[in-house]
């Protein structure tokens, strides 16, 4: 929020502890004139999400809501997955933003996925989830697990993506971007998916190296206590 105004007084509502997210209501006891509007930086606009509902489309920061249906053998991790918000009517559902790095929500919840319902809460006791989102590899078999599954998901998503892109193209594209924006958010959405694919490839290869697999983990370790 670029500027503050007396008159303008916020009402803030918890919404979920671990998720540590606030929605936020603004009343304005006044009319606002016209050099006074105010900018907020919604991290949950994605590219699909303002086109529909602001009928624009995103040039740069782009971000696309995943929603994967998780194999039925994560059905343990289920619980501990909705309370940090990774998933919603048991399939992943998050908001992933087109990044050089790992979105840090999604990979752990790619490594809470992995687990049984008693790790976690042992996990959980013990501090493991304490800087949610961001979480440390616990060891080689299991990061190799998550980044295994990460990749599978991502690969149907992008199957599904691309089917659809090609329908749109056969449909119209003989029409110009202007004519048709949905045509430009699914490539936005497509990007994000292949960079993520790719980073989720490269984690899977470096976990299979039992060496490289623990420079990861101190490496990531230091970040997270620095």
């Amino acid at each position: 929020m670029g500027y503050s105004y007396p008159w303008l007084s916020p009402i803030v509502t918890p919404v979920g502890s671990y998720l540590r997210s606030l929605k936020h209501s603004w009343h304005a006891s006044q009319d606002m004139n016209a050099s006074e509007e105010l900018l907020f930086l919604d991290l949950r606009l994605t590219d699909a999400s303002a086109l529909c509902f602001r009928g624009v489309w995103l040039t740069a920061k782009h971000r696309a809501q995943l929603k994967l249906p998780l194999p039925s053998w994560a059905k343990g991790a289920l619980p501990m997955m909705q309370k940090y918000g990774c998933t919603l009517n048991a399939a992943l559902n998050l908001i992933v933003p087109l990044a050089r790095d790992v979105d840090p929500a999604f990979l752990s919840c790619m490594r809470l996925a992995v687990l049984d319902a008693e790790r976690l809460a042992k996990l959980e006791r013990r501090g493991w989830l304490e800087h949610w989102p961001r979480t440390t590899p616990l060891d080689q078999a299991q990061e190799q697990q998550a980044a295994q599954l990460a990749v599978d998901l991502l690969q149907k998503a992008l199957e599904r993506l691309t089917q659809s892109s090609s329908e749109l193209r056969q449909r119209f594209g003989s029409d110009s971007v202007v004519q048709r924006p949905c045509v430009r958010v699914r490539e936005a959405e497509t990007m994000v998916v292949v960079s993520l694919l790719k980073s989720m490839q490269e984690l899977a290869l470096l976990s299979s190296n039992e060496y490289l697999f623990e420079a990861l983990r101190d490496e990531q370790r230091r970040h997270l206590n620095a």
